[in-house]
Formats: C-alpha cells, sequence, structure tokens
C-alpha cells in the first residue's frame, strides 16, 4: 500500500483528501503545519507528497525542499489558488510532479498522483 502525506492548511480538506485516498487503497497521513510535515518527511518513508503552499508555520515550498533532501525521489504535486505565481515556478524548479490549482477535482489529482508514482 502506497504512503501518502497530506499537506494542507485546512483540517477538514486534510482529513477529506486522506479519505477519498484511503478508499482508493493509498495509507493517506495527514499533516495540518509545516513544521510537522517537515518531521514527518525526515522521520518516516512515503511514496509521494501532496502539499499546498500557504501552511501554518511555514511554506510549501520548505516541505518541498524537505522532502528532496530526505528523499530525492519523491513524487511531489503542489495544490495552489495560484498557479501561475512565482512561488508555483519555484516549486517547479525544485522538481515537483505537477502543480495543480484550486479548486481541485479529486479526479485530476488522483490521475495525477498515479501517474507521477508510476514514473518514479
Amino acid at each position: 500500500m502506497k504512503r501518502i502525506l497530506v499537506v494542507d492548511s485546512e483540517p477538514v480538506a486534510t482529513g477529506a483528501l486522506c479519505d477519498l485516498l484511503s478508499m482508493d487503497g493509498y495509507a493517506a497521513v495527514g499533516s495540518c503545519g509545516a513544521e510537522e510535515a517537515m518531521n514527518r518527511l525526515r522521520s518516516e518513508f512515503f511514496d509521494a507528497l501532496i502539499t499546498d503552499v500557504e501552511l501554518p508555520g511555514g511554506h510549501g515550498l520548505e516541505v518541498i525542499r524537505t522532502a528532496r533532501k530526505a528523499r530525492p525521489g519523491t513524487p511531489v504535486l503542489l495544490v495552489t489558488g495560484h498557479v501561475n505565481s512565482l512561488a508555483s515556478a519555484a516549486a517547479v524548479s525544485l522538481g515537483v510532479c505537477r502543480v495543480l490549482g484550486k479548486p481541485l477535482r479529486y479526479e485530476t489529482l488522483i490521475s495525477e498522483l498515479q501517474t507521477c508514482i508510476k514514473g518514479r
């Protein structure tokens, strides 16, 4: 079973996405803050990371950098309300697999996640 770390500033959104991923056969772990996510990335193995840009206690780019240092090959999907932003461009330069805009369609997310994990 593939482990996915889901990082979003909204606990309800994090929980809902983790529930949907679980129904699709993933072991989804939620985090609502940058620091917690970075600690988990340093100490646990995840097959993929889904993160938002704006997070309590930090920034999604920090989470991505931590993922790159801890596990360089981990596929990362960035979810943002501002797809054409400097943060999105920076995330692409850090090697994110996909930048997905909000509002997020689950069908799009799961398709992109599967593609990124297979391409790993």
